[in-house]
């Protein structure tokens, strides 16, 4: 997955470059947002502008930053974050989604988004 030989488990993270997202909360409210990272990669070619929109995840305020990617050449890479945010309280065993798209006239690009306030023992 993290194509490296060389791995240290000691501190686990779900946050990998992966094009979607899961975010974990604690329904006792000790965590009211959680932020991603994401790189991606053009692979039309020439000039593309991706814009983006959000499937609604019911009782969370999701947000990207920026909201739009403009890309000058093919392979080039562009980095954006997305926010998650919720009520301090939140339902025990809760789980929403919703999704990130990435529009271009002729491709819509999807990300799904899953928040739960499952827990796991890691």
């Amino acid at each position: 997955i993290t194509r490296s030989s060389n791995n240290d488990c000691s501190k686990p993270s779900l946050d990998h470059n992966y094009p979607s997202f899961i975010a974990f909360f604690n329904s006792n409210g000790s965590r009211a947002a959680q932020e991603f990272q994401r790189t991606v990669t053009n692979v039309g070619d020439g000039q593309t502008i991706y814009v983006a929109s959000i499937a609604p995840v019911k009782g969370y305020h999701v947000s990207v930053n920026p909201k739009k990617l403009v890309f000058e050449a093919k392979n080039e890479k562009q980095s954006y974050k997305l926010r998650i945010e919720g009520p301090r309280k939140k339902k025990e065993k809760n789980m929403a989604h919703g999704y990130l798209a990435w529009a271009v006239v002729k491709h819509v690009v999807r990300s799904p988004i899953v928040v739960t306030t499952l827990t796991f023992d890691f």
